[in-house]
């Protein structure tokens, strides 16, 4: 079979092929730099990846026999075994990008099944004849990524909003693999404009791929980050365990120098009605924002966490006097209890009121078990719901809200 690789380049598709070769090596070498960087396997993974793709457009543009004409026979071999090749490692590489085997046992069971066939059909299609070798290996590659392309749709309607950016690349390298099995397959090579439009929307692709594994990569560092620094990946504030340290630690401190503190908990009632209009997303934009308001009052001096889901804590360790409980418990709720700016399920940017409870306990010299501190806490926030201010203070003497 006559290929395009036989036939020489003329010097614009030499010029064309080698800019967009060498956009996507550029790419190649900002993710190079992201592993010396970030030294993660996400990151080795992502750069064997994009150099996968920039070796196939390389050698499907007819760019390396150009370039090497002497290798031309074993370079026919390469393209039949590099589109199976290359389409294994993307799909097992999308499985493990997409967490399918957390998420969903379709998606597990149909990318591994098609990173096997491309494994063990990629060396199958040399038995045979040799004009259907390159066939079959394209269509094994196309059917994958069209497999690839599906199955991140599946995972962006599970509620995974990156997966959108993978369908993108994926929709937009689709045309880029066919255009390109089109022009090796093709013993008169398509015109110009042709393959300008392949390769600037293999260009295109790339820097999709790259942006999303990129962003993937970060949201897994940084999750990372935030457990070894106790931190909640959500709205950054310390975890429950950390919390709950300080507040000991804080007891102990408060026993020698004789101040007085509090202890401030803010609880969110019916989080599930918030979810039904906003999902889970908008839900935590929610926390985030309301954390933010409520570290605008207490201070960034004075610990803050979250206790558990819906339940935030915050140490306040010295005041100014008790009397400032009151002043305090009053401004927290009514800054919380404002609308919080979000996205609808449907997309349109809304105003939503969270329904909150906040509860303040005076920390006095007397030392107090932390478990008795949180649960005291947490009462008199469930109290506040039935007071108009939303705000309530534990009375020290009747132990009521």
């Amino acid at each position: 079979m006559t290929v395009s690789s036989n036939i020489v380049m003329s010097t614009p598709e030499l010029l064309l092929w080698t800019a967009a070769v060498g956009a996507i090596g550029l790419v190649v070498l900002l993710a190079l730099g992201d592993v010396i960087y970030s030294r993660t396997r996400a990151a080795a993974r992502a750069l064997v990846y994009l150099a996968c793709c920039w070796v196939f457009v390389a050698l499907f543009s007819g760019l390396a026999a150009a370039v090497w004409p002497w290798y031309a026979p074993p370079l026919s071999a390469v393209q039949i075994l590099a589109g199976p090749l290359f389409s294994a490692l993307g799909s097992y590489w999308c499985n493990v990008w997409l967490s399918a085997q957390k998420r969903d046992r379709l998606m597990k069971t149909s990318l591994l099944a098609m990173t096997l066939a491309c494994v063990v059909g990629g060396p199958l299609c040399f038995l045979l004849i040799p004009s259907l070798r390159l066939p079959a290996s394209a269509a094994l590659s196309i059917a994958t990524l069209s497999v690839s392309l599906w199955l991140s749709v599946r995972a962006a309607q599970l509620g995974d909003r990156l997966a959108w950016g993978l369908a993108i690349g994926c929709a937009m390298t689709l045309p880029m693999e066919i255009g390109l099995y089109a022009i090796v397959l093709d013993s008169h090579r398509p015109s110009l404009l042709l393959q300008a439009g392949v390769a600037a929307i293999g260009v295109l692709s790339v820097v999709v791929m790259a942006m999303m594994l990129w962003l993937r990569n970060r949201r897994t560092r940084r999750l990372n980050l935030d457990h070894q620094a106790g931190r909640d990946p959500i709205t950054r504030l310390h975890s429950s365990t950390v919390i709950v340290q300080k507040i000991i630690t804080a007891q102990q401190r408060r026993s020698r120098t004789r101040r007085d503190g509090a202890l401030l908990a803010v609880l969110v009632y019916e989080p599930e009605r918030l979810m039904a209009q906003i999902g889970q997303t908008g839900l935590n934009d929610i926390y985030i924002q309301m954390a933010r308001r409520m570290l605008r009052h207490t201070g960034v001096v004075n610990p803050a966490g979250r206790y558990y889901d819906r339940c935030f804590v915050v140490l306040v360790e010295t005041l100014h006097s008790p009397r400032w409980l009151r002043t305090l418990s009053l401004r927290v709720a009514s800054s919380l209890r404002r609308p919080y700016q979000v996205v609808s399920l449907n997309g349109d940017q809304i105003d939503i009121k969270a329904d909150i409870g906040v509860g303040i306990v005076h920390l006095s010299t007397a030392g107090k078990d932390v478990d008795q501190l949180l649960h005291e806490a947490q009462a008199t926030a469930h109290a506040a719901k039935t007071m108009r201010s939303r705000a309530a203070l534990l009375d020290p003497a009747s132990h009521e809200a």
